[in-house]
């Protein structure tokens, strides 16, 4: 078939920049203009499907809490933030979703996999993990809006792991290539603990690299 500038977009986002989407997310990113998005979205991603280029799964998510802004965000010689008001924040958010329900995501495809390559190509650890992948890309989407050459340079963790031995593992990166040093981490918190918050925070202070949790 051939693949429209908004294929090839969606398509490179899904095998080298995150993991998973919704059918909401990518007609929000993707066909914002749509007197009817998520149907314009819906029938492109049938034809992208039929193709073997996307991969539709059902897996248990929760819906994602209203992310405009970061929870945290630091930056070397900062004041150390508050941790455990941070994790009120991560936790609270969660109150009125709902909990996990059936929920359809979209990965890349073989077919993307042989024409794009990528780390995150087709990749779902866990169904589980669901969520967690939906609120990274959640992250790479406000990102791609409001500042495409930075989203540009987003680098995930399935390509930064090879690179990270013995090192924690953040969800993402603002790099110039995976062994490059950071410009800015970032997390996505889920519903971190105060434990969690503060180990995030003191690895990225211990090296000195800006950060911010979602």
């Amino acid at each position: 078939m051939t693949l429209t500038s908004r294929d090839a977009a969606l398509l490179v986002a899904l095998c080298a920049k995150i993991r998973v989407l919704s059918l909401p997310q990518i007609a929000d990113a993707w066909w914002p203009e749509a007197a009817d998005g998520k149907a314009a979205a819906r029938r492109r991603l049938g034809k992208l499907a039929a193709a073997d280029l996307v991969s539709r799964r059902r897996v248990p998510a929760s819906p994602l809490p209203p992310m405009e802004a970061p929870v945290v965000a630091w930056k070397p010689d900062g004041p150390t933030p508050d941790c455990g008001a941070a994790a009120w924040t991560l936790q609270r958010r969660w109150a009125a979703t709902g909990g996990p329900r059936a929920s359809t995501v979209y990965l890349a495809g073989a077919a993307a996999a042989k024409i794009y390559g990528g780390a995150s190509a087709g990749k779902l650890p866990a169904a589980y993990q669901a969520t967690h992948d939906l609120g990274v890309s959640a992250m790479f989407l406000r990102l791609l809006r409001d500042n495409p050459p930075a989203a540009a340079r987003w680098i995930g963790e399935d390509r930064l792991a090879p690179y990270r031995k013995r090192q924690k593992l953040p969800d993402a990166v603002l790099a110039d290539g995976p062994g490059s040093e950071p410009e800015l981490v970032l997390e996505f918190g889920g519903s971190y603990d105060k434990r969690r918050v503060a180990a995030f925070h003191q690895d990225c202070a211990r090296r000195r690299l800006a950060y911010e949790v979602w």
